[in-house]
């Protein structure tokens, strides 16, 4: 009985030790994260235009009925499955709100290498046309949710792939 603890032991030490150990092939620990695309100037600018733009009477109303613009925003899920279409209030809102919003968009180019910017473009030339898509009223609030949030992980994941290639 004794030697079968001490063999558990040994065991769960050597398995401990190979858990930790981490193998050198192994190319998710082997990949370095991203490098940031902005200088830190830059990110710091465009932080700060995007919190200006959020603050507005204007953002407030879209973030809370409109397009789930903040992070945990509490009314998400209401919005993601919104069956509505947006009133003429909302309109004259999320338009007034975009105006300042895509003032941001300059500061987001700066410095960025073409590919990115190609990126940018593109994200930018897709979520106009989903926003005039909402706003016309030929899609509803929580397609138009759903639909941003697939333009906005599919503009992720071609970034981080850039950011991954150039390294």
């Amino acid at each position: 009985m004794k030697k079968l603890y001490i063999l558990s032991c040994v065991g769960a030490v050597l398995l401990g030790a190979c858990a930790s150990n981490p193998s050198s092939n192994n190319p998710v620990q082997v990949a370095k994260a991203p490098t940031p695309i902005h200088s830190e100037s830059v990110s710091k600018r465009l932080n700060a235009c995007i919190v200006r733009s959020n603050q507005s009477a204007d953002a407030l109303l879209v973030d809370s009925q409109i397009i789930a613009v903040t992070r945990n925003n509490p009314h998400a899920k209401t919005l993601f499955s919104s069956p509505d279409k947006l009133t003429d209030e909302q309109a004259k809102a999320l338009t007034n709100y975009l105006a300042e919003a895509n003032t941001c968009r300059p500061i987001a180019l700066e410095g960025v290498n073409p590919e990115m910017t190609a990126v940018y473009q593109d994200f930018f030339k897709r979520i106009d046309a989903l926003y005039a898509d909402l706003i016309a009223r030929k899609i509803t609030i929580g397609v138009a949710n759903q639909e941003r949030q697939l333009l906005i992980q599919d503009a992720h994941l071609k970034r981080v792939a850039i950011q991954t290639k150039g390294k």
